[in-house]
């Protein structure tokens, strides 16, 4: 039983309080994968619904280059995607960035929203006329703002994966103290 406690001292030492990949990186751009997920999944729904195209979004946020509006076809919708995906992992990598490592899961969600209401302010008015001219000409601000509070409520889960990333750490730092031992 005691060498049990030490292995687990040992492992409790090995595990950082704080590691960069473990409690921002890799939450932050699984939370943004969750978000941008939510955020395609209302908006092509929205969209499939008041313009019977649903992967117009897809096709708007191509625009970063396709800047006159004539992406079409799978490419400007994987084109579309992948941008959409990446901006949202690092966006969510720099709120995990920000989040307190003790925070709770609702003041996460809380942040979350906020950081989500953030964004949309920041993209409606900064960064679409000049990043995707075809979006910013659709002037769907309510719709958009909508899908931002989607993203940042996702954005909450970043609490539960720094745990379940930490817990994954801990696990393998015991068996590599088991393995040593072996």
């Amino acid at each position: 039983m005691r060498g049990g406690r030490k292995r687990t001292q040992a492992v409790d030492r090995a595990v950082e309080p704080w590691n960069v990949v473990r409690d921002a990186v890799l939450p932050g751009a699984l939370a943004g994968t969750l978000g941008a997920f939510a955020m395609g999944v209302l908006g092509c729904a929205f969209s499939g619904v008041l313009h019977g195209e649903p992967w117009r979004p897809a096709l708007l946020v191509s625009g970063l280059f396709f800047r006159d509006g004539s992406a079409h076809g799978a490419l400007g919708v994987l084109l579309g995607l992948f941008i959409h995906l990446a901006v949202a992992g690092g966006l969510a990598t720099g709120f995990a960035l920000l989040l307190p490592r003790r925070g709770t899961a609702v003041a996460a969600l809380c942040l979350g929203v906020l950081y989500g209401m953030g964004v949309w302010l920041m993209m409606t008015r900064l960064m679409l006329p000049f990043g995707s001219p075809p979006l910013a000409h659709e002037g769907a601000s309510a719709l958009l703002f909508l899908l931002h509070l989607a993203f940042g409520a996702a954005l909450g889960t970043v609490p539960a994966l720094r745990d379940v990333l930490t817990r994954a750490d801990r696990l393998r730092r015991r068996l590599q103290l088991l393995k040593q031992q072996a």
